[in-house]
């Protein structure tokens, strides 16, 4: 009999423009927002252990949510989805992939799974697609694709396909109350054949090379970010999280021309600052791992030129002497107070079950796993939520 196990599942929720549309009463946002809510309870009331992360994506991709379980927290993540113009599918999945095998980096035997809720109203880039659902199949990720409105054709590659050829399931549905009711079919547990380990140490050679596939661009300012900064207030004084410069270290351009955010954590850091912590880190040419989350990121090829004869000259970006840098002290928490912690490591964003010490960053509150809290301190020197630089602990 075919094994079901625990899943962690990526809610995949569209926020194009499109999504505002009536013809789905009261709206096709609300509709899609009551049939994720619908999926969520379903879900867990299936099996508690299972996980859901959510991300909305549009011409912004954005996770609403890291992995959880509680559906009060996931449900009230909903309401931080913001419609932003017409958004690519392979963006989004990549997205997805990303986190998910991060997870499955850190603890194997889980079913993997993406759940799209579109209206199919996106833009495709056929090439990139193709690598995203190839690295999707190789890892075994199961997607799943809920479709509302009129239909699209994306040729080859269309959401049915999509599903069909990772062994995921699709629905086409054309009244509110049908696709409602599917967040509840949606939500039944996969069957898995068998159970392969795809990060094992004779493996992980071969994934390596296309996991670089699905990094993500950084993002660009908002219009209301740009509206703020052109009137000097708000983000115009946004500092880059790698120089601590409000301008940029190599080019001295301010955040205004060249600023840009992690997708990820929304980290900000100027793009000739990205692009010499990816020379830094060799990671590849022009994709490197987000310096305080660690997600992976794609660098324009403009971005590498802005730093091309400037590397050798600054190994190391300096940091102005006008920015403070903050500093904060960790402090161990008593194992007696371990049960009381009602939020998951800022690290690995795991919950405390007591098999670790736990630290405690003074400067923010946020809680470390002993060896996640290690690692933080051996990589960053740095509270990867606030940034301070920690002193000997």
């Amino acid at each position: 009999m075919p094994e079901q196990k625990i899943e962690d599942t990526v809610l995949l929720l569209d926020a194009s423009r499109s999504m505002l549309r009536k013809d789905f009463k009261p709206s096709r946002l609300e509709v899609e927002l009551q049939t994720a809510k619908n999926f969520i309870q379903s879900k867990l009331s299936i099996d508690m252990k299972d996980r859901i992360s959510i991300i909305s994506f549009g011409n912004i991709t954005k996770k609403l949510i890291n992995f959880a379980f509680e559906d009060g927290k996931l449900i009230e993540s909903l309401k931080k989805i913001q419609i932003s113009g017409r958004g690519f599918l392979h963006e989004g999945i990549a997205f997805a992939l990303q986190i998910l095998v991060e997870e499955m980096r850190k603890l194997g035997g889980k079913t993997a799974r993406i759940f799209i809720i579109t209206d199919n109203k996106f833009s495709n880039e056929n090439s990139k697609l193709q690598k995203i659902i190839d690295i999707a199949k190789g890892l075994g990720v199961f997607i799943d694709a809920l479709q509302m409105g009129g239909k699209q054709d994306h040729g080859e590659l269309s959401l049915k396909r999509i599903t069909q050829s990772t062994g995921g399931d699709f629905g086409y549905f054309n009244n509110s109350k049908s696709i409602i009711n599917a967040g509840n079919e949606f939500a039944i547990k996969k069957e898995v054949k068998q159970t392969v380990d795809y990060f094992s140490p004779d493996k992980d050679d071969k994934i390596a090379p296309l996991i670089s596939e699905i990094a993500l661009p950084l993002r660009r300012p908002s219009l209301l970010d740009l509206r703020l900064m052109i009137k000097g207030t708000g983000k115009s004084q946004e500092k880059c999280q790698i120089c601590h410069s409000v301008k940029a270290a190599v080019t001295g351009s301010d955040f205004f021309s060249e600023g840009r955010y992690c997708p990820s954590c929304d980290r900000a850091m100027h793009l000739s600052c990205a692009a010499m912590w990816a020379k830094k880190t060799e990671y590849k040419e022009n994709v490197f791992r987000c310096p305080f989350c660690f997600f992976l990121l794609e660098l324009p090829r403009a971005a590498l030129n802005l730093v091309k004869d400037k590397i050798e000259e600054l190994p190391e970006i300096e940091i102005a002497e006008d920015n403070e840098i903050l500093e904060t002290k960790v402090t161990l928490v008593p194992d007696d107070d371990i049960d009381q912690i009602d939020v998951s490591c800022s690290f690995c964003h795991s919950i405390f079950l007591g098999d670790f010490k736990v630290y405690k960053c003074e400067n923010c509150g946020s809680y470390y796993h002993e060896p996640c809290f290690q690692k933080m301190y051996k990589e960053l020197n740095a509270c990867r939520n606030c940034g301070a630089k920690i002193l000997v602990h």
